[in-house]
């Protein structure tokens, strides 16, 4: 049991670096591993194999549930919405935590402790994945068929395509490890040492692979599941739209490719906006969860239901009194929602309250403070990553860029007429650009998306530089530079091969 309990907890934290070993312990306090034996999984527990043997159809599952379980560490929780909307127009950082004003400032480094924790979750994520898809696919069991087989290398083949496209996103070239990385010994030093410590690849390999691994996704994962946190086909459409709006981006994109893949999405009769904004966020009666988890209009939601398994700790962050919170709203996303009439979506998005004798801020009253209203349930809401309004707007996008504006306005249209807005009103191309820009604004507000839409559309500098409150005043150390963050220091000084991003 020892040695089945060693290589499970190396499976999940063995990333490039042994710097994962602190951040999967605490991931590992808060999504215990079944407890399982050699024995009932079949393995040999005098085995000399540095890697486990998928040999038995209970070892595969199990190995890929922890796989899933990648979805509830901090990246996911908490960094993907201060990466997403304080570093954009949408936040503040709030609570003054250094690491988090850095990056809402644009004055982060390479010691920042979020820099460093998020190169290792992202790395740490691909080791699990590594291992399911080069080790299911010689598992023995006759219970565990070829179809099975397939899925779960799709789906794990699509955990690592994310994990590398949040990778490429955040900072550049970075190093591309697609097998598992033994554990390191004396006998295989010479072996093993070039895995741990690769060198950068450019961001074209890295894109390259990443669509390779979602195409298998949308070959061999299920067709369809009524449980949003299995990955599906659709699902791996509607991140390949992301991908290839992002590489190239903004003046090569290929956006006949990025409609091809939204549209599998849209025109899928399983999938359809749920009929009120507030229905995505709405917490049920008795707070057992949500009150419209696993809806028509969720791709993939992390299923949160007890922190015995995988618990919602991310309300904690956002919402609350108790202290200070992360992800402040901006002044300037309440003007873009009261400009444009958007009440609906934004009394589901903001809660203001009275934090009198609580704190002060330099922005926003006491007696109305704002705060995230997404996150609604503690330990037991589950978390939307991606949904259906998205993967429309990107089409819209998509068919504007391609110079099919009435179509364009169709899809927009949709999301628009939900949120009680009339029809879109724009006459040429560069006026919907715009106005899709909007859109997407104000429907996925604290979803994570703000940043990356304004680097792939090339407007980040220019928006942030003129933005209608204090951030602009942050903005000016916004450089083409500073777009991507740096290579953590901690790494570059384990490995000589890593050379740091430029202007850092």
């Amino acid at each position: 049991m020892r040695l089945m309990k060693t290589k499970i907890f190396n499976l999940l934290c063995s990333g490039i670096l042994f710097l994962t070993f602190v951040s999967c312990e605490d991931f590992l306090t808060r999504a215990p591993i079944s407890d399982v034996t050699d024995e009932m999984l079949g393995i040999d527990p005098d085995a000399n194999s540095d890697s486990v043997k998928y040999n038995s159809v209970e070892l595969a599952e199990a190995i890929l549930s922890s796989a899933y379980r990648s979805f509830q560490t901090e990246y996911y929780q908490l960094d993907r919405y201060i990466i997403g909307d304080a570093q954009s127009d949408n936040c503040y950082s709030g609570e003054p935590k250094a690491q988090t004003v850095q990056i809402d400032q644009f004055s982060v480094d390479a010691n920042n402790g979020n820099v460093r924790r998020d190169w290792s979750y992202m790395y740490s994520q691909i080791s699990g994945a590594n291992s399911i898809i080069q080790w299911v696919p010689l598992n023995s069991d006759p219970n565990l068929t070829e179809i099975r087989k397939k899925e779960i290398v799709g789906e794990a083949s699509f955990i690592r395509a994310v994990a590398y496209f949040n990778l490429v996103r955040l900072y550049g070239d970075v190093p591309l490890v697609l097998k598992e990385i033994p554990t390191l010994s004396n006998d295989n030093l010479e072996e093993v040492y070039p895995l741990l410590y690769p060198a950068r690849q450019p961001a074209d390999s890295v894109y390259a692979q990443i669509i390779k691994d979602l195409e298998y996704a949308t070959v061999n994962c299920k067709d369809y599941s009524a449980n949003k946190f299995v990955i599906t086909k659709p699902l791996a459409h509607a991140v390949l739209a992301e991908v290839y709006a992002t590489k190239g981006a903004p003046d090569n994109v290929d956006w006949t490719k990025v409609r091809f893949h939204a549209s599998i999405v849209t025109s899928n009769v399983n999938y359809d906006l749920m009929p009120a904004f507030d229905d995505l966020w709405a917490a049920a009666a008795d707070e057992s969860g949500n009150k419209n988890e696993h809806c028509k209009e969720s791709l993939f939601e992390v299923d949160c239901n007890s922190w015995a398994t995988i618990g919602n700790w991310s309300y904690q962050m956002f919402m609350g009194t108790d202290w200070k919170k992360f992800n402040t709203p901006s002044k300037d996303i309440e003007k873009a929602f009261n400009d444009a009439g958007d009440t609906r979506r934004k009394q589901a998005s903001i809660l203001y309250q009275d934090v009198t004798g609580k704190w002060s801020d330099q922005v926003w009253p006491a007696s109305a403070y704002p705060f995230i209203y997404k996150q609604r349930v503690n330990e037991k809401g589950n978390i939307i990553l991606w949904r259906l309004a998205s993967t429309i707007l990107l089409q819209a996008e998509a068919e504007n860029e391609l110079n099919n504006l009435e179509p364009a306005k169709n899809l927009l249209k949709k999301v628009r007429n939900r949120a009680g807005l009339g029809n879109p009103v724009s006459t040429t191309k560069e006026q919907l650009r715009l106005e899709i820009e909007k859109e997407r604004r104000l429907e996925l507000a604290f979803e994570g998306y703000r940043w990356f839409d304004l680097v792939r559309t090339g407007r980040a500098i220019q928006v942030m530089q003129s933005c209608t409150d204090v951030q602009s005043t942050y903005a000016v150390r916004l450089t083409e530079n500073r777009l991507i963050w740096p290579i953590p220091q901690t790494e570059l000084d384990q490995n000589d091969l890593l050379i740091q991003n430029p202007g850092y």
